[in-house]
């Protein structure tokens, strides 16, 4: 025979292979290609081949690659491809080859069926498809989620977790204490999922704690979530006012048996009410009384309300049964720094600069607090950490002495090693701080103003330093810079209170009451 050659691969996109005519070896062969006997194409096997080359078989450009055209090849039948020498029709060695229909969802069918969707059609024809797809992504999407939900259900009871957005560890301690409170609802029996009303939101590290993330593709919405697994639920949790004013009577009526827990994470209207004050501002005391509304109509509609201050408990608790009220804390792990306090200097204020009352907390701190500090002690350099520092700020703290704008930092332990206290200058705000909590646990005393102090009993010696002036602010600073005995003082008592109140124990025993188990009598885990 004077063709040789070979199909060395076939797949519906393409046929790659190799052929020669010993009658013509240093000539091009010109090839027919065809499928079920209907001529698709033609093509010259030309190409180099290094393997034909090692293998002595000519100079090996004998090589072909041939790209199938769209419509050439049926996708859900079987067919028989063939390739033949044009002229004398000799077949190449190999073939004819079957190939058999697509039956995975591999990138052949996945570009052949975009092809089919792009051509040119008529109205009907494209509702038509459109209908068709639609229907197989609803499909998809159902099957995808029951077969989640009995995954992840394994006869425990199911607890649903909304929130407006994705909880990051470390960002903001409202991300903290609704992680925490999940961890706790697992260790309790409950198998938890959540979803936050942005479902694009990546769900990877959540996922990897073992809870169930309802996100982009397969849910559209919130409102679906409920809808779709109704009665699912022995338990949803609302994280924060907006999002139980906007699902609370959907959970009623989507989980009649479920027990509707709203977090307040913390009172909206007491901050802005006392933002008001603070400013003088008319129109901010009226958007706080409409806050205050929305918040005790959510808290009534709950059959339980958690918050994390005692001060905003006692208020709840004048408008709504006490019973129904709980103080749940949210676990924060002590990690003390272990640079020696020589070694350190200075002080920083941390805080999230998309919220206002850090913003106004740090101007005071440089314009009224830092002066009065100059006039007491030498000099100390003061840092300012936190996300989404606005420009002006960190103009203002580049025009002052000593004052250096650090910004976001990934790990707040660099800072800690740093320095040898922090400072919370807030001059209005509401529920418990993390920012403090996160510096006595690293074993850094933190001077508080009494805004700051709120919501939580504080050890004697640092209530002590509790300060709602700059000048009272700048002696406590100079107080706990300058004597090593009163910092270390206040950074052992810091640590004991944070692995006291703010032990997993603790919010698990809080949590306990809030689903309605029976709780622990173990007076050290009482919370007031």
């Amino acid at each position: 025979m004077a063709l040789h050659g070979h199909v060395d691969w076939l797949s519906h996109r393409q046929m790659i292979g190799w052929a020669r005519d010993d009658a013509a070896p240093d000539t091009a062969v010109s090839l027919v290609v065809s499928v079920d006997g209907r001529v698709v194409g033609r093509c010259l096997a030309d190409r180099p081949r290094d393997d034909l080359v090692r293998a002595g078989i000519g100079h090996g450009r004998h090589g072909f690659d041939f790209a199938f055209p769209a419509g050439a090849l049926p996708a859900l039948a079987r067919c028989t491809v063939a390739v033949r020498q044009e002229g004398d029709g000799a077949m190449l060695p190999g073939s004819p080859r079957a190939l058999d229909p697509i039956t995975a969802f591999d990138e052949d069918l996945q570009e052949r069926l975009a092809q089919a969707l792009a051509e040119p059609v008529d109205d009907v024809e494209r509702d038509r498809r459109l209908a068709f797809l639609l229907n197989q992504v609803q499909r998809l999407r159902s099957g995808h989620a029951e077969r989640r939900n009995v995954l992840s259900c394994q006869s425990r009871p199911r607890a649903l977790v909304i929130d407006a957005v994705m909880p990051g560890l470390g960002r903001d301690a409202g991300s903290n204490a609704i992680l925490s409170h999940m961890r706790s609802l697992q260790r309790l029996g409950y198998a938890v999922t959540f979803v936050p009303t942005d479902l694009w939101a990546d769900g990877a590290a959540l996922e990897a704690e073992g809870i169930t993330c309802c996100l982009h593709p397969w849910y559209a919405s919130v409102e679906e979530v409920l809808r779709r697994n109704a009665g699912a639920f022995a338990l949803v949790y609302l994280h924060r006012v907006d999002t139980a004013g906007r699902y609370s009577q959907l959970a009623r009526d989507t989980q009649r048996s479920a027990r509707l827990i709203y977090s307040v994470a913390d009172l909206h209207h007491l901050r802005i009410a006392r933002q008001a004050d603070v400013e003088d501002r008319a129109d901010l005391a009226a958007y706080a009384e409409h806050l205050r509304f929305l918040e005790l109509t959510a808290a009534c509609a709950a059959d339980a309300v958690i918050t994390h201050s005692i001060v905003e408990a006692a208020l709840l608790r004048r408008h709504i049964p006490g019973e129904r009220v709980h103080v749940v804390p949210w676990a924060v792990s002590t990690r003390p720094t272990t640079v020696p306090f020589a070694e350190r200097q200075g002080l920083a204020f941390i805080g999230g600069y998309g919220h206002r009352p850090n913003v106004d907390a740090a101007h005071l701190l440089i314009e009224a607090v830092m002066p009065e500090v100059a006039t007491l002690s030498p000099a100390k350099p003061c840092l300012l950490v936190g996300s989404r520092m606005p420009e002006s700020l960190r103009t203002l703290a580049a025009s002052r002495p000593h004052i250096e704008a650090v910004g976001h930092v990934v790990d707040l332990e660099s800072i800690f090693d740093r320095v040898r206290l922090t400072v919370a200058p807030l001059a209005y705000g509401a529920g418990v701080k993390g920012k403090v909590l996160d510096s006595l646990a690293a074993g850094v005393p933190c001077v508080c103003t009494p805004a700051a102090a709120e919501g939580i009993v504080l050890p004697k010696l640092i209530a002590e330093l509790v300060a709602d002036t700059p000048v009272g602010l700048a002696r406590s600073i100079a107080a706990l810079h300058g004597d090593e005995p009163l910092n270390r003082a206040c950074a052992k008592a810091g640590l004991a209170f944070v692995a006291e109140q703010c032990r997993e124990a603790r919010v698990d025993a809080q949590m306990r009451a809030v689903v309605g188990l029976p709780t622990l009598t173990d007076p050290a885990l009482e919370v007031p």
